[in-house]
């Protein structure tokens, strides 16, 4: 019986402690649905929350919207009225102005001359003072650049390179150059005029043959071209009609004809037939040279030492000036034309060489290793070259008709007249001349120029 009790009470007990846990998830089981409801509600609320929010926020834009628009009406019209009363303003200022004016004038016209006089002064004074400091802003920005720039040495002289960058090399086996037809056709039979030229080899004999057929044409007679090379040689007696010579050589016989050449030069800005002389200087040396007086101890060829009037007289004149003696020279070549001066320079037998510049225009493309030189500075002028007509021809003049007069007009009148003959201009143009203007014999007469030392002791 006692264990139908025991039996009884852990059955209950059980049943007791089933109900309970059942009890326990229906309770659990009715708060988590519970509380998804809840969480579906706050969701809800808080949707109808930010939507009612935006609502509200739509209607306050419109409402600002509006607000603005009337408040641009009202501002358009304030514009609208301030312009009206900036042109009423304006229109009464002009109005002032108008009235002012003439009460200024009076006014001016009231000043003394005097105080108008000081006031003058003073804005000229105001003037030059901006002017002067303008120029000091100047002058510190270019002293600012030259700061800031790579300091390298520029030269004094400006080295001019004697062959052209663009110059293509010709070959040596060029064909003969065309030559142009004669413009005249003398009578060969009457007694030729004879020209003889003391300038070749120096300037090329072609120049003169074209020279020549320019005074056949002229006088209307054959003229024969002599030259003479060696510069010590006078004009033939009782041979040369006509003579073209340097400047220091003189013909007793012979009278100056009121012509030149007109020659090609960077100095020669007048047209004037006046020659320059060119110091030219070996490629190698002219990085190191800045001027003439940089040229101390160096190897100098000269061509016409012994003359008063030539290129070396006008280098030893400068130097001279420059306070500096013969010696000056490490050595000193002579040279028995002006192109053996280029040529040693070229050949480095010398590294600095003074002769005219006619001559380099005229052998730059025909002489070889002239392509290594350039030209340190230029001297001068010179006077012109001679172009000299007999003077016998005068003693005729009074037996019979006024031959030479006529002559010389003759050749002066048409060579003066070559500059405006594009065909006679070309075939001149080769040998750097640009024409044919008139000489005097003032041109001759330097009395300051002195002669050059041919022999210096060194101690």
């Amino acid at each position: 019986i006692k264990n139908i009790k025991l039996y009884d009470n852990m059955l209950s007990t059980a049943k007791t402690s089933t109900d309970k846990s059942v009890q326990g998830e229906l309770v659990h089981t009715e708060s988590k649905d519970t509380s998804i409801i809840i969480k579906k509600l706050m969701h809800t609320t808080a949707v109808s929350h930010e939507n009612f929010q935006t609502k509200n926020e739509k209607f306050e834009m419109k409402v600002e919207q509006k607000d603005l628009k009337e408040t641009g009406k009202q501002e358009t019209a304030q514009t609208k009225n301030e312009k009206f009363e900036m042109k009423v303003e304006q229109k009464d200022l002009k109005e002032i102005g108008k009235q002012e004016t003439p009460q200024l004038l009076n006014e001016q016209s009231k000043v003394s001359k005097p105080e108008q006089q000081q006031m003058k002064f003073k804005t000229a004074e105001l003037k030059n003072v901006e002017l002067r400091t303008e120029k000091l802003k100047k002058e510190d920005k270019e002293l600012k650049c030259s700061i800031n720039v790579n300091q390298t040495d520029i030269p004094k002289c400006k080295m001019i390179p004697i062959a052209d960058k663009f110059d293509v090399p010709k070959p040596s086996n060029v064909a003969v150059p065309r030559k142009c037809p004669p413009l005249s056709t003398p009578l060969l039979s009457e007694r030729p005029l004879v020209l003889t030229t003391h300038l070749v080899p120096s300037l090329p004999i072609n120049l003169f043959e074209v020279l020549v057929e320019a005074i056949e044409v002229a006088t209307e007679k054959p003229v024969v071209l002599l030259h003479e090379p060696r510069s010590d040689r006078p004009v033939a007696k009782e041979v040369a009609d006509i003579a073209i010579l340097p400047a220091s050589t003189k013909w007793k016989d012979g009278v100056l004809l009121p012509v030149s050449f007109c020659f090609e030069h960077h100095l020669n800005k007048n047209n004037s037939s006046c020659v320059y002389a060119d110091v030219v200087v070996a490629a190698d040396r002219a990085l190191h040279v800045q001027d003439i007086t940089d040229l101390r101890g160096h190897r100098c060829s000269l061509p016409d030492r012994k003359r008063n009037i030539g290129a070396a007289a006008l280098l030893f004149n400068y130097l001279y000036m420059k306070g500096e003696s013969p010696a000056f020279f490490g050595n000193t070549l002579d040279a028995d034309s002006q192109v053996a001066t280029l040529q040693m320079v070229a050949g480095k037998q010398a590294e600095v060489g003074v002769l005219e510049s006619p001559v380099i225009k005229c052998h730059k493309n025909t002489l070889p290793g002239i392509n290594s030189l350039h030209i340190l500075t230029s001297l001068g002028p010179l006077p012109p070259y001679r172009v000299m007509i007999i003077r016998m021809y005068l003693i005729y003049a009074i037996c019979s008709i006024i031959f030479p007069d006529v002559f010389k007009r003759k050749i002066t009148t048409y060579l003066l007249n070559i500059n405006q003959d594009r065909e006679w201009l070309d075939r001149f143009a080769p040998f750097g001349v640009t024409g044919f203007t008139k000489n005097f014999e003032k041109f001759y007469k330097l009395d300051g120029v002195k002669s050059v030392a041919t022999s210096v002791p060194y101690y």
